[in-house]
């Protein structure tokens, strides 16, 4: 029922007024001086306050102005009663409207009635103009929201982030989120506008599990969790005050957290004014909004976690080659220097068939010699270990040492090996053995892969400050496909020229990480069945930075 203040002094109008209004509904309530009329208005917020203006003692101005100012009056509409000699000025004085005396009944009531539509108009603006400041706040918030959980990989954070975003939108009094971290070991994540009682955490962690269980009542549990194994983290916002079980019949809102394929916790918030269907849709969509972070972060956490056991791994397979390797080495150089002391004949005469199966044998002991040689460079290089006495040097020099130590394993096969050099001296800052060890798996891949009758043409250039080499081959190329693992470890490419030659595939993973450690670069170009090129460069030595090096050190 709509409530009408009369303000007047005149018993007589007070009486007619309030028996014309209340005989079509309305609720009425007469005040008969200033200081009645503003505290009535004040306790009752009343819809229309009609103010007689000839009543003496009563400031009219005063009075509108008090009505106006006022949160709980400011929308109340004034009608001023005024006779028809009286003043324009009155009506200005912050009314809404007026009516003259003497007044007919049906206009009074048809301006009463109509201000009343006004006073609804304005409620329902008012109303609607809450609503929607209101939801651009909390648009905001979950824009705000969606920006800070694209911004970590952290579990806590995340959930953190998101009881922020719940307590910004929808101002709950208390918010607890069951994290279950791993089987059978939960935490209790508790957000609260006060401190709370322990009966009350003892509840939330009954009511969390309880909540937890019913979301799986037709399924198994993915998690076996009793109240025993919840942690409660308790966050509390004010010190004042303190919250009991009372508050477990406020309203509330509760949802499962979960990514797309695994289920991670649930969350409640509590608060004692109702929730509405927007701060539901808001509260679902800031829990949903976790949900693709979190799984990133599940993700990032089992890759950090495998990371951790493959490099466990990677150093455990790197002792083991190094034990093994140093471990056969002793035996195989004492059988090798058997072999060789039975083949120079020191050791009395020996048959063609003797010699021929002494011969075979040695030629597999250099073999497996070379593959342990390997085994090692390669656990030295991934441990950090591998030594290089860098010092100026002739890069031509250990090219032409390793060509001429391949001669008569190139002469076998029939290949020809060529070296072109536009220069005598081409200087670099390097590990003269190493350089070596780079060119002789280089060199041996060549052999290995170029048929009979062959030919592998060696170059040596200066391109701007660089020292580049080049081995080109007319052998049996590499497939497309096969071309990214080429420098890869334990990698053979698959032919039946490969099967025949055999290898370990660690050559040409360690030059590349010699040719590295020496400043340079390495790869290849190839052509299937038409032959391949692999070129390395090394920065050449400039005598004047070398030597002022040298001065500073």
């Amino acid at each position: 029922m709509s409530k009408i203040l009369i303000i007047c002094s005149c018993p007589r109008t007070n009486k007619d007024l309030s028996e014309l209004l209340s005989g079509v509904g309305y609720e009425i309530f007469p005040a008969t001086d200033e200081q009645q009329a503003i505290s009535q208005a004040e306790e009752l917020c009343p819809d229309i306050a009609i103010i007689d203006t000839s009543s003496p003692g009563i400031n009219i101005s005063n009075i509108c102005k008090n009505l106006k100012l006022q949160n709980k009056t400011n929308d109340t509409q004034i009608i001023l009663l005024t006779s028809k000699d009286s003043s324009s000025e009155e009506v200005l004085v912050g009314a809404d409207g007026y009516i003259t005396k003497p007044f007919n009944e049906n206009i009074l009531i048809a301006t009463v009635n109509a201000h009343l539509r006004i006073k609804k108009l304005l409620d329902i603006l008012y109303t609607n103009n809450n609503e929607l400041a209101k939801s651009l706040y909390q648009l905001n918030v979950l824009y705000s929201t969606s920006s800070q959980l694209a911004g970590t990989l952290d579990k806590s954070k995340l959930i953190n982030i998101m009881n922020n975003g719940l307590e910004k939108s929808l101002n709950f009094s208390l918010c607890h989120a069951l994290v279950i971290n791993e089987p059978e070991n939960a935490t209790l994540i508790i957000n609260s506008l006060h401190p709370i009682s322990k009966r009350l955490e003892e509840g939330l962690k009954l009511r969390a599990l309880i909540g937890y269980k019913s979301l799986f009542e037709d399924s198994e549990l993915p998690f076996s969790l009793s109240i025993n194994n919840i942690n409660p983290e308790i966050n509390i916002k004010n010190n004042e005050g303190l919250f009991d079980l009372d508050i477990l019949v406020w309203d509330r809102l509760f949802s499962s957290i979960n990514t797309s394929d695994q289920f991670f916790g649930t969350v409640e918030i509590i608060r004692e004014d109702r929730f509405t269907g927007e701060d539901s849709t808001c509260f679902q969509t800031v829990v949903k909004q976790v949900s693709l972070p979190l799984e990133s972060a599940l993700f990032y956490e089992e890759l950090k976690k495998t990371n951790v056991k493959l490099e466990k791994l990677e150093r455990l397979k790197s002792e083991f080659i190094s034990i093994v390797s140093h471990e056969l080495r002793t035996p195989i150089t004492s059988i090798k220097s058997s072999l060789d002391m039975l083949l120079s004949g020191r050791m009395g005469g020996i048959s063609d068939t003797q010699g021929n199966f002494l011969s075979l044998a040695q030629r597999n002991i250099d073999r497996l010699s070379g593959i342990i040689n390997d085994l090692l460079d390669l656990s030295k290089i991934e441990a950090g270990k591998m030594e290089y006495r860098f010092a100026p040097c002739n890069i031509i020099e250990p090219v032409k040492f390793v060509l001429s130590s391949f001669e008569h394993l190139a002469k076998k096969k029939n290949i020809a090996i060529k070296l072109e050099t536009g220069t005598e001296e081409l200087k670099v800052n390097g590990d003269t053995a190493r350089i070596e060890q780079v060119v002789s798996n280089l060199v041996s891949n060549a052999i290995k892969f170029t048929p009979e009758n062959g030919e592998i043409r060696v170059k040596i250039e200066e391109i701007g400050d660089r020292a580049k080499v080049s081995l080109t081959d007319n052998g049996i190329g590499i497939k497309k496909e096969d071309m990214p693992k080429v420098f890869d470890k334990f990698q053979q490419i698959e032919s039946s020229l490969t099967r025949k030659v055999g290898g370990t595939g660690l050559g040409l993973p360690i030059a590349k990480q010699l040719v590295e450690a020496h400043g340079g670069e390495i790869w290849f170009e190839s052509e299937f069945e038409k032959g391949s090129t692999f070129s390395f460069i090394i920065p050449v030595l400039r005598e004047d930075i070398y030597a002022k090096s040298n001065i500073n050190s």
